[in-house]
Formats: structure tokens, sequence, C-alpha cells
């Protein structure tokens, strides 16, 4: 039972990391149909900008702050420099984002590893974070119950501001309805490019968060990513809510599967995605309608 109980938690955690990934891009599907594998990048700048200002001053908290401010700012740039005036000619298809974001992906890896090579860092966990508590008999270390919290504080943050705020109804507006945003005199562009930064950031943050945890190294966003679409696959393209069930269902069958079936432990997650194609293609909240 004890077993069971940390798997769970285990998987919790997972769950809540995947799902600080998997909100940024379906925020940038679901508002702007951008197909953005680059999203892993954005993991790596964040989490290499992390480990430096954490170096650099001592503090993971102080890094936690700046550190996805770096992806923000690339994100605000990439999808106002580059993605817009693409899409102004005419290259918007999946299929164009998806090449030019795949490069981009690999040239930020191969540019991270040129500057710091194929070493692997990490961020000291702060001592407040630091330790075990335990539940139900089992110790079980606090800063992953600290990710846990975070995943869940973003998650509801994210929704209160996509469904209660003028915020969240200017976002959608924008996607229903371009040409009557712009006539009410919002810059749409400056709207969308915001948000593909938003979700960078929080790209970046994930990796902030995931440092202490995780190695810190080149090719870390290359793998997080794949398991990161198969969230929003799951979940349904574009759909807030179904990104937090989907990086529950994909966090807890993999750390279930590296539990009990390890032999499973690499294929299972995309079992499960090819069930869902083949069952529910939409993905579990696809035929109600994007949240975000």
């Amino acid at each position: 039972m004890q077993m069971l109980l940390l798997q769970l938690l285990n998987g919790l955690q997972l769950s809540m990391l995947i799902f600080l990934l998997a909100a940024g891009l379906t925020l940038i599907f679901g508002l702007m149909e951008i197909l953005n594998l680059a999203h892993g990048a954005f993991f790596t700048v964040g989490a290499y900008a992390g480990w430096l200002i954490a170096k650099a001053t001592g503090s993971f908290w102080i890094a936690l702050v700046a550190a996805p401010l770096i992806p923000f700012v690339a994100g605000v740039a990439l999808q106002a420099l580059v993605l817009q005036p693409l899409i102004r000619r005419g290259r918007s298809s999946h299929l164009d984002m998806a090449l030019l974001t795949f490069g981009l992906l690999f040239a930020t890896a191969g540019t991270v590893e040129y500057f710091f090579g194929s070493s692997f860092y990490s961020i000291v966990t702060p001592p407040v974070l630091s330790g075990q508590v335990a539940l139900l008999g089992v110790g079980y270390p606090v800063y992953r119950l600290f990710v846990i919290a975070v995943g869940l504080a973003v998650a509801l943050l994210l929704a209160v501001v996509i469904d209660r705020t003028l915020v969240g109804a200017t976002l959608r507006a924008g996607v229903a309805n371009r040409e009557m945003v712009t006539a009410l005199g919002i810059n749409v562009n400056v709207v969308f490019a915001l948000v593909f930064g938003a979700g960078a950031a929080l790209a970046g943050f994930a990796g902030v968060i995931a440092a202490p945890i995780m190695s810190v190294y080149s090719q870390m966003g290359i793998g997080i990513v794949v398991t990161t679409f198969v969230v929003v696959v799951v979940g349904g393209l574009g759909n807030l809510k179904g990104s937090f069930y989907g990086a529950l269902f994909v966090g807890m069958t993999d750390a279930l599967a590296q539990a009990y079936l390890p032999e499973a432990e690499l294929f299972a997650i995309y079992i499960l995605l090819v069930g869902m194609m083949t069952f529910r293609p939409q993905g579990l909240f696809g035929s109600t309608g994007r949240v975000a």
C-alpha cells in the first residue's frame, strides 16, 4: 500500500511538471493554432538561465522569478519577428510551423551545447524545501510536494484568467473574430506575441522548477517535448482543461509503469497515445470546444 501511495505521489508530481509545459503549448496552439515544436527549447533556456542566475546569486527564488523572463522575451521575438511575418506570407500551415520550430528546437540544443558543453548541472534545492515529510507513513521529499502545489496553483490561475477576466475574453474574441477585435482598437498581433511569450515563459518556469530534481543539460528539451505533445493530444489540442487531465493520465501512466512494469517504461505513454488516437482522436475534451 505504501509503495502504491509513493508511486501515486510520484505520478502526480510528474503530471504537474508536464502540465506546466503543456499549458504553454496549449495556450499557443489554442489561440494561434501554431504547432510549436520549439517549446522544448524554451524549457532548456529557462533551466540554463535559472542555473546561471542561481549560481551567481546563490538564490533559487531569484532564479525562479528572473529566469522565465528570458524565454518570455525570446518567445515574443520569435512570434513577432519570425512567425507572424511567415503567417502574413501565407506560410501558416501546421507543417510549415512544425518544420520551422523543429529546426529551432535542435538548433537551440546545439547552441547550448556549444557554449556550455555536454556536462550535467543542477540547481541546489532551497533549505526550506529540503528534507522529507511523513504522509500516511511514507516519507516524501518536500520539494516534490512543492512541485505539485505549484502545478495546481498555475492550473487554477490560468483557468481564472482565461475564463473570468477581460484579458481572457479579449484573447478568445481575437481567435473567434480577429477583424472585430482589431476594429475595437486592439492590436491582435501584439496580444498574440505576448501570449506566445507567456507560453514560452511557462516552459522556462518549468525548466527552473525541474532543475533541482532533473539534470540540466543541452538535450533536456528534446525528450520532454515529445511527452508534452502526448499530453496535449490526449487532452485535446488547444484545450487547457484537457491538458491538465491529459498530464494526469500521462504522468500516472509513466510513474506506475516505472514501478510495476519497468520493461514497458519506455513505451507505456505511447500505447496510451495510440489508444487515444484510435478510439477518441479528438482527445479527452476535444469535442467540448477549446478552453484556451
